[in-house]
């Protein structure tokens, strides 16, 4: 059984790194391992990662309303074309992840995955704001995205960061980027968070208290949003790069430990 204050650490992990670039999943990783936990992680998983949607949905709230107002077929057709080449590749990578990262002892994985994510967070730190609006994606443009996003389900490559660079390599403005990356993520969570119950709805039957994981949720929730600001304002700021630094670091610490 989980205890209460490692739901709260991990709702707290969970939260403020699934939107920031620096992989929720390889820092989740990081602690089970060093927390040695095992029993019940996957309905704390799920749990989590429903309090992380719930947030982008919160934040995007206007976004969202917009989209279904306006009828933006253009940019419905965007995102449902990134999600399919998401959910088709994450698919044919999800055995080959799991093996290689979640029932492997090495760190080395995950530590490429650390600063891959660091080198395309750097060499984004030096771009130009674009002048593109969100709906001048290309098909090509959005296949990218997808296939970008989907190589993100390996832990320590960041699924924001990854989908963030590539829009911005497509040419779109850094807001309008920031905003197809995350209004993405939203389908993408919620299909994987329903496969993963499915997958496992025989062990969901958890000792985990209910209290702890309505904790764990609202946890994940408000620092979710969070960490959503903190992204927003790092790219007004024009400081991507303190995440390229971060990640570099702490793949090196991984490395030497």
């Amino acid at each position: 059984m989980i205890s209460l204050l490692y739901t709260l650490i991990l709702g707290l992990i969970q939260g403020i790194t699934e939107f920031l670039p620096v992989s929720s999943s390889g820092h989740l990783l990081i602690l089970e391992k060093l927390f040695g936990i095992n029993n019940n992680i996957i309905i704390i998983n799920l749990i989590l990662h429903v309090g992380t949607v719930l947030s982008a949905i919160y934040f995007f709230k206007k976004d969202i309303i917009d989209i279904y107002r306006r009828q933006d077929k253009i940019l419905i057709k965007n995102l449902t074309v990134a999600f399919v080449v998401t959910s088709i590749f994450g698919f044919l990578f999800k055995n080959i992840v799991e093996k290689v990262f979640i029932y492997s002892n090495s760190l080395i994985p995950l530590i490429l995955g650390f600063m891959l994510t660091a080198i395309l967070l750097f060499i984004i730190s030096k771009s130009k704001d674009n002048k593109k609006e969100i709906n001048d994606l290309k098909l090509i443009d959005t296949i990218k995205i997808g296939l970008a996003q989907a190589v993100a389900i390996a832990p320590g490559i960041s699924r924001s960061g990854m989908t963030y660079f590539m829009a911005i390599k497509s040419g779109i403005k850094n807001d309008d980027a920031f905003k197809f990356s995350f209004l993405l993520s939203i389908p993408t969570i919620l299909a994987a968070t329903f496969v993963e119950f499915v997958s496992n709805y025989d062990i969901l039957t958890s000792e985990v208290a209910s209290w702890n994981l309505l904790l764990g949720l609202i946890i994940s929730f408000i620092f979710g949003i969070l960490g959503l600001y903190l992204f927003k304002r790092m790219i007004k700021t024009s400081k991507i790069w303190m995440f390229s630094v971060y990640l570099a670091i702490l793949g090196i610490i991984l490395l030497i430990v």
